[in-house]
């Protein structure tokens, strides 16, 4: 089974339990190469994303504990993952979490620039507030600084999933039909602009403020 068969049968089962409403959606469709990076509400994120946009090759960087369970590591292997590695292991210091960032932010920009559609999150973690927290992390950061030519960056936001069974945060709400909204946006301009100008914990924030825009979908 091919990952496009695979992402339109994932597609039809969520169906019946989400009512995903997606705008946005034609920057992908430019034929383009792309960066997307959304905003991480609940685990089950990435799938959606991927039954949605079944159509586009997009690579997704996976925690690596995802891609080791037996079926979400078939879909993510299905759709040509990259491992990411547990970063927040106490067994990891510090020096070798900055060592092993860098290589992924090296791994994503070679893969945009030999053509791959790649995604990742750049909070790295599924929120656990109510709000969208990047923090300090780098990969958003170092991979817009060295973003290659021709390379269109689309952010995502997505919401009602947060109160879901998938997500950390409670009360959980459990609902037959739940809405869930996907919003693309293309912000290459602005993330050129602020990886070069703005530090990395700025950088950041311009992300966070977008992504809890409170007056958007």
């Amino acid at each position: 089974m091919n990952r496009y068969t695979l992402g339109k049968i994932v597609k039809f089962f969520f169906h019946w339990h989400y009512d995903v409403q997606v705008t946005g959606e034609e920057l992908l469709r430019d034929g383009s190469v792309h960066l997307v990076m959304p905003n991480h509400t609940a685990y089950i994120d990435p799938l959606i994303l991927f039954s949605e946009e079944w159509w586009l090759p997009i690579c997704p960087m996976s925690d690596e504990l995802f891609m080791r369970h037996w079926f979400y590591g078939y879909i993510l292997r299905k759709a040509d993952a990259i491992e990411v590695p547990d970063l927040n292991k106490s067994a990891m210091s510090r020096e070798e979490g900055v060592a092993a960032a860098s290589r992924l932010s090296r791994v994503a920009i070679d893969s945009l620039s030999n053509g791959k559609q790649i995604c990742f999150y750049p909070s790295g973690h599924v929120k656990t507030i109510d709000k969208e927290v990047i923090g300090n992390r780098r990969m958003a950061y170092e991979v817009c600084r060295e973003l290659p030519e021709g390379v269109h960056v689309i952010l995502c936001r997505m919401r009602g999933l947060e109160s879901s069974r998938w997500s950390k945060l409670k009360p959980k709400q459990w609902k037959w039909r739940r809405t869930v909204t996907m919003h693309f946006e293309d912000h290459t301009a602005d993330v050129r602009g602020w990886a070069q100008t703005l530090t990395r914990r700025e950088f950041n924030e311009k992300l966070e403020n977008w992504y809890n825009d409170n007056r958007a979908n």
